[in-house]
C-alpha cells in the first residue's frame, strides 16, 4: 500500500516512551517563551545527548530554539537537527524530499563547459510529472548558466526552494544545446518501489535488487522478491543502495535475515551511548522484529543464506544502508562496489513534549548512540571505503537502472564471473565525451539530517 514519503521520515531510532517526554519539573520561565524552550533542549541533551560532557556551563536562554540547539551541537556531530512541526521552514529541505529527483554539477578540466546530471527520478514525482529521467543533463537553474563560480549557489538555491525551473540540454560536440524548460513545483512524494532484475549470464544467474530507502515496511516487500532468487537459484545477488540514505534499524535487519538466514539470537547490533545511555547489543531477530510488520521466521523460510554478497555504493549510502553493509560483514563476505559512503554510524531518538496538554511543539533528534556490529567493529564517520572504487559519473550518459552498461553493476557482474569483461582499471569503461570533475553533489554540500532512528 502507498505511503505518503517526507524526508524526515528517514530515520533510524524510535526509543522506549520513558524518554520521549519533557522532564518531569517544567522549566521555570513563561510557557511559549524561548528560555523555557531552551530550558528543555539543553537539559535533554544533558541527559541523552552522545557528548553531553561537551556541553556549556553558560548559555543564552533567549535565542531561537533552532539556533540555540545549533549552538550546542559538538564539533563532531553532523546529524543532530531540531524541527518545529507546526513550522514547516523549520524542516530540513532537499531535492530528494521536495522534488523527487537529485543531481551532481560536473565541468570540463577546463571549467569551460559546467552542467548537471541527474542522478535519479522518483516515481510519480513532480520530476517524474514533468518528464525528467535518470541521465539528463541541466544546462541552467532559474534561467541562471551554470558555472563553475555559481554552481554551489545555484544549488542551494534550489535546494530551499518552493519551485524552481530547469533547463535542459543535449551535449553535442563538447557544447551543450539547450532543448526545452521544466517548471518544478514542491509536492509530496509517495513510497518507492523495490527494483527487482535477474541477469541470466553465460553460466550465471544473478539476482539484482535496487532499495530506495529502509523505511518500515521494505523488509516485508522484499520477501516476495527474495522468494523469486530462491525459485531462480541464483548464483549470486547484486543489491544495489547507491542512492539509499537509510531508514529503520528494524528493516535492514530485516534485510540482513533475507540475505543471510542467521538464527534470531545472533548479535547484530552494539549501541554504545554516553555514561547515561550506556550500552546495548541486539539480535537481529529481536531488531527485525521490532517495528511489528513481521515475525523474524517468515524472514528465514524466504532467506536465501548466501555467503557472499556484493553491495553498490555512492556518497548518497547512509544510515541503515552503512548499518546493513557494516553488520552484515560478521557472516557474509561483502563486496562493495563505487563510491565511499556517506558515514552516519550514529543513532538518534526523538525526543518531545508527550503531556496531555503539549506546552513545547518543538521535536529533537540529538545523536544518542554510537554503532558497531557483532564484531565491536564501527567507527567509519568518514564512510565506508568500498574495495572497488568506481564513480558513476565517469561514464556518461548514465544508464537506466538496472542496465548491464552500468559501471557499477558491470564491474559486479565481472566479479562474480558473468559475461562482462574488466579491463586493466577493473571496469569495461566506455568514458565521457570529455573529462569531467564534480563540482557539487547535494549529498556532499549540504548537512544531512537524515536520522537513524531505533524502534523498540
Amino acid at each position: 500500500m502507498k505511503r505518503a514519503y517526507y524526508i524526515l521520515n528517514l530515520i533510524i531510532f524510535i526509543f522506549v516512551a520513558q524518554f520521549l517526554g519533557c522532564k518531569k519539573d517544567p522549566p521555570s520561565y513563561p510557557v511559549g517563551s524561548n528560555a523555557y524552550v531552551n530550558s528543555w533542549i539543553l537539559d535533554s541533551l544533558r541527559r541523552y545527548y552522545l557528548w553531553n560532557e561537551s556541553l556549556p556551563l553558560k548559555v543564552n536562554l533567549d535565542q531561537e530554539p533552532q539556533l540555540f540547539f545549533r549552538t550546542l551541537l559538538h564539533a563532531d556531530d553532523r546529524f543532530s537537527y531540531i524541527v518545529n512541526p507546526v513550522d514547516p521552514s523549520s524542516f530540513p529541505k532537499s531535492n530528494r524530499s521536495q522534488f523527487g529527483f537529485d543531481y551532481s554539477t560536473v565541468s570540463s578540466a577546463d571549467g569551460k563547459l559546467v552542467f548537471a546530471v541527474i542522478k535519479y527520478v522518483y516515481n510519480d514525482s513532480p520530476a517524474s510529472r514533468n518528464g525528467l529521467k535518470r541521465g539528463d543533463y541541466i544546462s541552467k537553474i532559474n534561467g541562471q548558466q551554470l558555472t563553475t563560480a555559481n554552481a554551489v549557489d545555484l544549488q542551494k538555491q534550489f535546494l530551499t526552494a518552493e519551485k524552481g525551473r530547469l533547463t535542459l540540454a543535449a551535449l553535442e560536440n563538447n557544447y551543450l544545446k539547450d532543448i526545452r524548460t521544466v517548471d518544478l513545483n514542491r509536492g509530496m512524494l509517495l513510497e518507492q518501489p523495490i527494483v527487482r532484475e535477474i541477469f541470466r549470464l553465460e553460466a550465471k544467474t544473478i539476482g539484482y535488487l535496487y532499495i530506495n530507502d529502509f523505511n518500515r515496511g521494505i523488509a516485508q516487500s522484499a520477501m516476495s522478491d527474495f522468494t523469486v532468487f530462491k525459485n531462480e537459484n541464483i548464483d549470486a545477488l547484486v543489491l544495489d543502495l547507491r542512492y539509499n540514505p537509510g531508514g529503520q534499524v528494524a528493516e535492514a535487519a530485516g534485510i540482513a535475515g533475507l540475505i543471510s538466514g542467521i538464527p534470531y539470537d545472533t548479535p547484530f547490533i552494539t549501541y554504545t551511548g554516553n555514561k547515561n545511555g550506556g550500552r546495548k547489543t541486539e539480535s537481529v531477530g529481536h531488531s527485525a522484529s521490532s517495528d511489528g510488520t513481521l515475525q523474524y521466521n517468515q524472514i528465514l523460510e524466504a532467506g536465501l543464506k548466501l555467503k557472499e554478497l556484493y553491495i553498490l555504493t555512492s556518497a548518497t549510502t547512509a544510515s541503515a544502508a552503512e548499518i546493513l553493509i557494516n553488520n552484515l560483514k560478521p557472516y557474509v563476505h561483502v563486496i562493495t562496489i563505487g563510491e565511499k559512503t556517506r558515514g552516519k554510524d550514529e543513532a538518534s531518538f526523538v525526543i518531545k513534549d508527550m503531556q496531555p496538554t503539549k506546552t513545547i511543539s518543538w521535536e529533537m533528534h540529538p545523536i544518542i548512540y554510537k554503532l558497531s556490529n557483532a564484531l565491536g567493529a564501527g567507527d567509519y564517520a568518514d564512510g565506508i571505503v568500498p574495495q572497488y572504487p568506481i564513480s558513476e559519473l565517469e561514464t556518461l550518459p548514465l544508464k537506466a537502472l538496472p542496465s548491464l552498461d552500468d559501471p557499477l553493476i558491470q564491474h559486479a557482474i565481472a566479479r562474480i564471473g558473468g559475461s562482462k569483461s574488466l579491463d586493466k582499471r577493473g571496469v569495461n569503461k566506455q568514458p565521457s565525451v570529455i573529462s569531467l570533475r564534480i563540482l557539487t553533489d547535494s549529498k556532499r554540500e549540504q548537512t544531512d539530517q537524515e536520522i537513524l532512528q531505533i524502534s523498540n
